[in-house]
């Protein structure tokens, strides 16, 4: 289609302060909260149509799209080509910052101004549901759920598979019943249980120790390494247990610890919140026996010296510096990505590494942090769009099977292949161990690493099956896989983590504006102060014995009750 797009610029005078809630998550209402939703929103949205208009022309349709730092061009840009060819008509742009606070700030502006409106906005998951949520029942936002269930004017969407198409649905639909987004589908098994455990294996193997399956083995390899000067510089200067509690992508060793005792995600999701056994009923498992089990157990590694006080102060820039010392001091840590260790397939420390599974506790907890796969919302169409067609025709093409491929790697055959000669020449770890039969295609191209104009860098709705996230292989270095690289870590993670959960796992909840504004003093200060207090028992700041009962009860006075049964009314909900 002839390029004929340009940016506009929308002026927009209204102001609106909008404070972003935690505690944001996915859950489904009943059929009767949804058909009343769906009405109630119906409603709004014509109203809202009557305030506003949309700023699109003839046949084209106004995109209102977050910006990325490494798209030189979005007018001059294969993906917006082929969407164009695609679907028929041409797009236009009006751009929102790539800060998610700032985009927030523009779309608060946009749903209190009567200005002229874009058609759609493709948001890169910078709103939350609590906003989300606000300016779908305002009115602002088009309530989708009839759509969505139309096979005839969304029928990429509804060729996803039911399975999955559910777990969309689930991140989809908020407190009120409706859907007024649409979710990038992607799950990674790589990225669901980012606290591995890595073991220095080159002191085992020097010490003649076997690999520890189980706490207390850990603890006595700990104190081996603490005397056994396992590094051979005659200095004891060995960390048994080192860690970064302050990181956001597994570096929390006390996290996967504690999982040899009782389930927690960290502290992440949900604030940490989980489920009973049976599913049924949302518990805080910081309070349980089982939760000061697992202090004890740590408390008596810091005694022995075999594990390290500052992984409860050290920020990203020490860890890693610790990690990657001359002499290697590090015994065991846990971390999400090998990026840790710089230059990591060289990187001497990480070479004397080992990923372990998680560690079997007394009572035979093996579990590791983990949360419920919940996709983000990228796409929502203004109610005031006189161009509905259109933009549903432009939200469905982006879960069309090869849109979804072009929009995260870019131009086939160019950037990526899926050529079946080609494809046959090479493999990756998940299909080495046999989890798959072989790729489903090859990444060729440094794209996702360059400034360029061939993709929208993934901003925008997709639907990635697992199976298809596990057979590609980045191939843009030039270097096939080896199976004997010591990185090549995705199959074993995926064997010894994926699994390593209770089959009940809490969903990530929504709450109505009403809850969210009750409890969120709770869904920050809680969390803070568990993690906080892990560390004083750990380190002994806190008696375990003594201060027990002081530390229930700071909690309750936290307003831990109310965040529960709120919590437990959100879950019913779902």
């Amino acid at each position: 289609m002839r390029k004929t797009n340009k940016f506009l610029a929308l002026g927009l005078a209204a102001s609106l302060v909008v404070s972003a809630l935690a505690g944001c998550g996915g859950s489904s209402g009943t059929s009767a909260d949804t058909a009343a939703g769906t009405a109630a929103g119906n409603e709004a949205a014509a109203e809202s149509a009557d305030a506003g208009k949309s700023a699109s022309s003839g046949d084209k349709l106004l995109v209102g799209l977050t910006q990325s730092s490494m798209v030189t061009d979005y007018e001059n840009n294969y993906f917006t080509n082929y969407l164009e060819e695609q679907l028929g008509f041409e797009l236009e742009f009006y751009m929102l910052p790539a800060d998610a606070a700032e985009t927030r700030t523009k779309v608060a502006l946009m749903a209190t101004s009567k200005e002229e409106l874009p058609d759609v906005l493709v948001v890169d998951g910078h709103l939350t549901n609590e906003m989300i949520l606000q300016y779908g029942s305002s009115g602002f936002f088009l309530p989708l759920n009839d759509y969505l269930a139309d096979a005839s004017k969304m029928p990429n969407y509804n060729a996803i598979p039911a399975e999955d198409k559910e777990i969309m649905e689930r991140a989809q639909t908020m407190a009120d019943g409706n859907m007024y987004g649409l979710a990038a589908y992607e799950p990674e098994t790589w990225n669901l249980t980012p606290n591995r455990i890595f073991i220095n294996k080159a002191w085992l193997d020097k010490l003649g120790l076997k690999e520890p399956t189980t706490t207390e083995e850990l603890k006595e390899v700990l104190i081996a390494f603490r005397d056994g000067d396992p590094n051979g510089n005659g200095v004891q200067d060995e960390i048994g247990v080192y860690g970064f509690s302050g990181g956001g992508y597994g570096e929390n060793t006390s996290a996967a610890l504690m999982n040899s005792f009782v389930f927690w995600n960290g502290g992440g999701i949900n604030g940490g919140l989980s489920l009973s056994d049976d599913g049924t009923t949302v518990i805080a498992p910081f309070t349980t026996e089982e939760w000061r089990d697992g202090l004890r157990y740590m408390n008596d590694l810091y005694k022995e010296g075999v594990l390290s006080a500052n992984i409860f102060t050290d920020d990203g820039t020490q860890f890693k510096a610790i990690l990657n010392q001359e002499t290697p001091i590090v015994g065991l840590t846990t971390a999400g990505s090998l990026s840790n260790w710089p230059d990591v397939i060289n990187n001497k420390n990480f070479l004397e590494m080992e990923m372990i599974a998680p560690l079997k506790g007394p009572k035979g907890i093996q579990y590791t942090p983990y949360s419920e796969y919940t996709p983000g919302q990228e796409l929502m169409i203004l109610a005031s769009t006189d161009k509905l067609d259109m933009a549903l025709k432009f939200a469905d093409q982006f879960y069309d099977h090869d849109t979804s491929i072009i929009e995260r790697f870019g131009e086939e055959n160019v950037d990526w292949t899926r050529d079946p000669e080609i494809l046959a020449q090479h493999t990756n770890a998940y299909v080495e161990a046999g989890l798959y039969d072989g790729l489903s295609m090859l990444v060729t191209s440094t794209v996702w690493a360059d400034n360029q104009s061939q993709t929208w860098r993934n901003h925008g709705p997709r639907y990635a099956s697992l199976e298809m996230g596990n057979t590609v292989y980045d191939f843009s270095s030039g270097r096939p896989f080896d199976p004997d690289d010591p990185t090549q870590l995705n199959a074993k993670c995926y064997e010894l983590y994926y699994d390593k959960h209770p089959e009940k796992v809490l969903p990530a909840l929504k709450y109505t504006i009403e809850e969210a504004e009750q409890i969120q003093d709770q869904l920050t200060t809680i969390p803070d102060f568990v993690k906080q207090s892990l560390a004083e028992f750990v380190t002994g700041a806190r008696d375990i014995e003594g201060g027990w009962d002081t530390y229930l009860k700071e909690l309750d006075n936290m307003g831990l009750q109310q965040w529960i049964a709120t919590a437990q009314t959100a879950y019913d909900r779902s």
